[in-house]
């Protein structure tokens, strides 16, 4: 199997990365780990100058840089004095110890250690590290204006009355068959995994803008309903994440919410379309190690408050518990958390377009969730167990949806009963004016467990080998009663929507084991650190007939990073870091994409009109199809990139180029089959003798044949992307108290049909439809490209208690341009099904010729919008000793967006200001 050759070849890789370092062990240097005095917490990058005392001066002879455990190594002897410094941390001197503890604390003078941007994270691959003062900064009203912070965000004007779906790398198309990148984000809140895979929250059959613009079943989590005020720090993974995490394809988001404390703390929120009320309570108990969090926010959005449509509504609750013990040999720690989170879009349609006064759409989730997280730690480097995690989570959602609107038939229309194959005679709708409601109605439980130890092989005197091993377990399972509504009086009529209930649907389990080692080793003046693991999938729970059913998915993933020898820059160090990664990713199909809706096709046999209703007669051949696709296959990403990290004097520069192709992305693809039936003939029919509904039995018919096609789930989308991510952060300028923050990415997407696709021509001969489908190498495919920039000024004067940034956010360029689709298919089906290879002849045929597609070459033509600025202003004010924050901001204060001339035509853009202010009170 091509994935068990990939899997050995990479044990074998890391089998030869890691023998030298175990090797390395036959020396004896010191080593030690450097913490935040407050938090405990490993610092990485931290630097650790050895002094050697001489006759006239103390000069460096050995620097070394923690490491992502904090953890650093030199070749000396104990009792000989380092120099410690970080940015942002008090510079102090001390005395080797083997294994030693080195605390250093946030300096007050310092104006390094407060930050209002994203930080480049020092862990070896690309991530983001977002402080809960860079969100005070940014006023988020939802985690969607977070995303703004990272390479390529621009600050976007919220859109909180439809979903949300984060996109990561990438330059977006509105187009549900390459929405696996969004669905293969994992959102990771406290160690709990928010899963998405038993959402099947759609309006079965619906047509309209209403419902289908609202709907995001198979897209991944919705921003909208994560709150930010909790939130203590975030990570976004956006290159290769550790192997612990799995499930996923695009990226991973971590959030962390803030534990302890004594505040009772308030924050109020208005801008242009939202209202944001938060409120909490911190309760802390030292000596026992035990705190408490509560709190609750509300929000309330209405984009235009002339339409009542577009509306939304969040509220949630949360109560986190924390409580650790202290053991001669161990620590251990305790979180519990409960968590309540509703989101209500209790819309109306304008009373201006309601015709008839009942049209109405209105939406409800309740999202209920718990988890705890037990971790034992041991307290002394020198033992071989580090830590011992479990975690534990279980939520359950109660989502309603409703649809009433007002139906008006302008003909006889059969209403869809059916639910078998067979022939049968339909049942009109009646009457003709009628108010529909279809109402959906989702329960997806979800529960998650892990279990992980953490290695360390201790007394190695050069370098460190850690090794994680885990296990987890993810089940999900929707105890919805589904689609609701009479058939009778359907709400969108014309379409083939049956009732099913999701409790019906058996649950997904998928369980993974992962191993992965952790390495650093000194190569003469360089430092090699080395992240290198596999994770193994299965989803279990399937019937036998499923390709997926209990078949394990290996998913390799490797980062490296080299540390250069310090070079000496104008009398300041410059260290620099080379680094790079690759790895395979893995997303497991949904509930909805692996036990889809039955399709059912309604083909019409007889349909006799007479002057009396009642003697009107519709003859139906009903099939009821399986569109379960039982080879459906996981989607899967090979990403790899490669970065540059450079500091110098309080200066970092970070640069990374990566590549990602994802070729078996879910999307839904048309399939083609022939159905037989019949059609009556009903011209010896003499009306004035007709005394009710015919019978099809005395009447004659013939047989035929048509192509029709039904809507499948397949890996037939292929996502591509390219890029290089920038990120620069200068010290803060003296006298001005400024640091000048550069974030830019030119992001390049390519998206494509990487599967043949099947297409019916719409062209009429002799009164009927062209009865053959071509089969077609391209049949969509979409460059996206765009190169942005964001020049922060971000100013903080302490003595005024006064911090403001501003920024000019600069889109140099963005293009978009349709790939040429093949006008020629490679095969095709004939009216009874068969297949057949497509020749040259073939394009002189009465009937094949019509496969030939044409396309005007204009389409495929290159279009670009030049360059365009938004002048964005954040400023807050600390008042009454702290307990007060008055902070607003200001998008598009200023912008310049010059027309500019397509195909002779001149466009002119302009931008509208958007702006808020917002009250933060701690007591």
């Amino acid at each position: 199997m091509p994935s068990a050759r990939y899997l050995i070849r990479f044990l074998l890789v890391l089998l030869a990365l890691c023998l030298p370092l175990a090797a390395s062990a036959q020396h004896t240097p010191v080593t030690g780990t450097v913490t935040d005095a407050e938090t405990h917490q490993p610092l990485i990058g931290a630097t650790v100058r050895l002094i050697v005392p001489t006759k006239t001066s103390s000069t460096t002879a050995q620097t070394a840089v923690t490491d992502a455990n904090g953890t650093f190594s030199l070749r000396a002897n104990e009792g000989a004095q380092v120099d410690i410094s970080y940015l942002g941390y008090t510079r102090r001197r001390f005395k080797l110890v083997k294994d030693g503890r080195y605390e250093l604390k946030t300096s007050a003078t310092q104006l390094g250690e407060v930050y209002v941007t994203a930080t480049e994270s020092k862990s070896l691959t690309s991530a983001s590290n977002i402080s809960k003062h860079a969100m005070e900064h940014l006023q988020p009203s939802s985690f969607t204006d977070v995303l703004e912070l990272l390479p390529g965000g621009m600050a976007r004007d919220p859109s909180l009355s439809t979903p949300n779906t984060i996109h990561l790398r990438e330059v977006p198309i509105s187009s549900s068959d390459y929405s696996t990148s969004s669905l293969g984000t994992a959102f990771v809140i406290d160690g709990a995994r928010l899963s998405t895979n038993a959402n099947m929250q759609s309006l079965a059959g619906a047509y309209d803008n209403t419902s289908t613009s609202r709907d995001f079943t198979n897209e991944g989590v919705d921003m909208r309903s994560i709150s930010t005020d909790d939130i203590e720090n975030v990570e976004v993974v956006r290159g290769i994440p550790s192997v612990e995490y799995g499930d996923l394809t695009s990226g991973l988001v971590k959030i962390n919410r803030r534990r302890g404390g004594h505040d009772l703390s308030a924050r109020f929120k208005a801008d242009m379309d939202t209202k944001l009320f938060y409120l909490a309570k911190g309760l802390e108990w030292k000596p026992r190690r035990l705190s408490l969090n509560l709190s609750a926010d509300w929000l309330s959005n209405r984009a235009d408050p002339r339409d009542l449509l577009e509306t939304y509504t969040r509220l949630t609750v949360s109560a986190r518990l924390y409580k650790q013990w202290l053991m001669e040999r161990f620590t251990t720690d305790l979180a519990v958390n409960a968590d309540y989170g509703g989101s209500f879009d209790r819309s109306k349609v304008d009373p201006e377009l309601n015709h008839g006064g009942v049209d109405r759409y209105k939406s409800g989730y309740n999202h209920f969730a718990t988890d705890f997280t037990l971790t034992l730690k041991a307290r002394r480097d020198r033992s071989w167990l580090r830590t011992v995690t479990v975690n534990a989570s279980a939520s359950a959602d109660h989502n309603v949806l409703e649809r009433t609107r007002l139906v008006q038939l302008d003909r006889e229309t059969p209403a869809a009963t059916t639910t078998t194959t067979g022939e049968s005679y339909a049942t009109f709708i009646r009457p003709y004016t009628y108010t529909g409601t279809q109402r959906v109605d989702g329960l997806p439980f979800s529960a998650f467990a892990k279990i992980q130890t953490d290695l360390a092989v201790p007394g190695l005197t050069r370098g460190s080998l850690k090794l994680k091993l885990g296990a987890d377990w993810q089940m999900d399972k929707n105890y919805g009663d589904g689609q609701v509504f009479d058939p009778l009086h359907p709400l969108y009529p014309g379409t083939s929507a049956r009732q099913r209930t999701f409790r019906s649907i058996p649950a997904s389990h998928l369980t993974g084991l992962y191993a992965e080692t952790s390495a650093a080793a000194p190569l003469g003046p360089l430092r090699l650190d080395v992240q290198a693991g596999v994770r193994m999938e299965a989803m279990l729970n399937l019937p036998g007939s499923y390709y997926l059913s209990a078949r394990p998915y290996a998913d390799p993933r490797l980062n490296a990073g080299l540390n250069l020898p310090a070079l000496e820059v104008g009398g300041r160090d410059l260290l620099i870091r080379l680094g790079g990664g690759i790895g395979q990713h893995t997303k497991f199909p949904t509930l909805d994409q692996l036990f889809p809706d039955p399709a059912y096709l309604d083909l019409v046999e007889l349909n006799y009109t007479h002057e009396n209703r009642d003697y009107r007669t519709l003859y139906l051949q009903t099939y009821a199809i399986d569109p379960t696709n039982r080879e459906l296959r996981p989607a899967r990403n090979l990403k790899w990139e490669v970065s540059l990290d450079a500091n110098w004097w309080g200066n970092r520069l970070t640069l990374t180029y990566f590549k990602e192709n994802m070729t078996s992305g879910f999307r839904t693809m048309a399939v083609y089959a022939p159905y037989a039936y019949r059609v009556f003939d009903t011209s010896g029919v003499d009306a004035n003798t007709v005394t009710g509904p015919l019978d099809v039995t005395t009447l004659p018919y013939k047989n035929l044949t048509t192509l029709r096609a039904y809507g499948q789930t397949g890996n037939g989308s292929q996502t591509l992307k390219r890029g290089v991510e920038l990120t620069l952060s200068t010290r803060r300028f003296p006298v001005v108290n400024t640091r000048v923050t550069v974030t830019g990415a030119w992001f390049k997407s390519e998206y494509r049909n990487s599967q043949n696709v099947q297409q019916r021509p719409s062209d009429v001969v002799g009164g009927t439809q062209v009865n053959v489908v071509g089969i077609y190498r391209d049949d969509d495919g979409y460059i996206r490209e765009m190169y942005n920039t964001n020049f922060t000024f971000d100013t903080d004067i302490p003595s005024l208690k006064l911090g403001f940034s501003l920024s000019a956010q600069c889109v140099w360029l963005t293009a978009s341009q349709s790939m040429p689709k093949a006008n020629t298919p490679v095969e095709y089906m004939d009216a009874q099904g068969n297949i057949h290879t497509f020749t040259p002849d073939d394009a002189n045929d009465p009937v094949l010729q019509f496969l030939i597609r044409n396309y005007n070459s204009s389409l495929y033509t290159r279009q670009t919008v030049p360059f365009s600025m938004n002048v964005n202003l954040k400023a807050t004010k600390r008042l009454l000793g702290d307990r007060l924050m008055i902070a607003l901001f200001a998008n598009k204060l200023w912008d310049a967006h010059p027309d500019y001339v397509r195909n002779n035509f001149k466009i002119r853009r302009y931008v509208t200001p958007y702006f808020g202010l917002e009250l933060n009170v701690k007591l």
